[in-house]
């Protein structure tokens, strides 16, 4: 079962950053309790990217460029897509990484 960690860090300027992580715990071979981090969520942990193949990442743009959709009307037409994501999304963007050539989806 996995749960959300907070990690603050004090930045140059003397302000605080919180970092969110979501982990699972588990015990190594002498017992002990630890923790394996399943996933970077950044400074926002409602953000959420998923990474796409780019014959997906096509169809999801064609979507999204339909007109000036609703949160509600975009769930649903990446929900056609085969695309599951938690909750209803305020915010939805298509970026993509050239030198890595990957596209992503960001759902916030």
């Amino acid at each position: 079962m996995s749960y959300l960690k907070r990690k603050p860090r004090k930045l140059a300027d003397g302000s605080i950053q919180v970092y969110w992580y979501r982990c699972e715990a588990f015990r190594d071979v002498k017992g002990r309790p630890r923790e394996k981090i399943l996933e970077y969520l950044g400074v926002n942990p409602q953000r959420r990217t998923f990474p796409l193949d780019p014959a997906l990442a096509a169809r999801v743009a064609l979507a999204l460029l339909e007109g000036k959709p609703s949160s509600t009307v975009i769930w649903d037409r990446l929900k056609d897509l085969g695309l599951d994501l938690p909750g209803r999304p305020q915010q939805v963007s298509l970026t993509y990484n050239p030198p890595l050539r990957r596209y992503s989806l960001h759902c916030q």
